[in-house]
């Protein structure tokens, strides 16, 4: 009897899967190394609040119960980050420092389409959020440790390097 270990089976093609053939090689990011690398994400980009937009708020007298223009600046500068280092580069600063990569499930090469990290970064991770961010928590047990936003957008997120 041939038997596989888990972690080849979870690395096996689903012949019901279409996507599964394109990346059957690849080491899936797991719930924890992702939680740690958006925590990075969010360390980078408070430090980012705190250096830049935090000092304009103060130089404009910006009162703390308003909503501003800074403010407005604040949150296309996240978005503008994710969406765009996603897809020129399939990694955040977090993803890169915990040596994963957000791949497309649809290509061999995995490149990221514009649309798709549109659909993986706002709609999706915004669907993601709802029912208590139970979309985040189903990476913990897909097989493909997929979450919603991944799911909707046919990405899958890789272990880049070797551990």
């Amino acid at each position: 009897m041939n038997q596989l270990s888990d972690e080849e089976k979870a690395h096996e093609p689903d012949s019901l899967d279409p996507y599964s053939e394109a990346h059957p090689q690849h080491l899936y990011a797991g719930f924890w190394i992702r939680v740690v690398a958006s925590l990075l994400d969010s360390l980078f980009l408070i430090g980012i609040s705190y250096l830049v937009f935090n000092p304009l708020r103060r130089f404009f007298a910006v009162p703390y119960a308003s909503f501003h223009f800074i403010d407005l600046l604040e949150v296309l500068f996240d978005l503008l980050y994710m969406i765009l280092l996603t897809w020129w580069t399939g990694q955040t600063l977090g993803k890169l420092i915990t040596g994963i990569r957000v791949v497309s499930a649809r290509q061999a090469r995995g490149s990221l389409s514009g649309g798709q990290v549109f659909l993986r970064e706002v709609i999706g991770k915004f669907v993601a959020s709802l029912v208590f961010g139970l979309g985040y928590l189903w990476v913990a047990w897909h097989p493909r440790k997929q979450g919603w936003h991944d799911l909707i957008a046919k990405t899958y997120v890789i272990r880049d390097r070797r551990p």
